[in-house]
C-alpha cells in the first residue's frame, strides 16, 4: 500500500479544486487588506522589518540602548525599586 501512494503521479492539469483554492486565496487576501485600511494609522501594529525600524526611529528609540539591569527597552528599575521600597514600609524620593 505504502509503494502505491508513494508512486501515484502529481495531476498535471489544474482541476477544479485548484481554481477553488486561488479564488478562496485571493478572496481572503482581499478582506484582510479591507480589514486592515480600517484600522487607524496610530492604532497599525507594524509588520515588516521596514516598518518597525521606521517607528523606531520615529519615536527617538533607535538611538537608546537596552537598561544593563533589566534588559528592557522602556527601563522599569525605577518602578520596581520604587514599589518595593513603598511595600517595605520606606518613603520614595524622586
Amino acid at each position: 500500500m505504502t509503494a502505491q501512494i508513494m508512486t501515484r503521479p502529481r495531476p498535471t492539469a489544474a482541476g477544479p479544486d485548484d481554481d477553488a483554492s486561488r479564488r478562496l486565496g485571493q478572496h481572503l487576501l482581499d478582506v484582510v487588506r479591507r480589514q486592515d485600511a480600517a484600522i487607524p494609522a496610530d492604532r497599525r501594529v507594524p509588520r515588516t522589518v521596514a516598518e518597525m525600524r521606521a517607528r523606531l526611529e520615529a519615536a527617538g528609540a533607535a538611538q537608546d540602548d537596552v537598561c544593563p539591569m533589566c534588559e528592557r527597552w522602556r527601563c522599569r528599575c525605577g518602578e520596581q525599586s520604587a514599589a518595593v521600597a513603598r511595600a517595605a514600609g520606606g518613603t520614595v524620593t524622586t
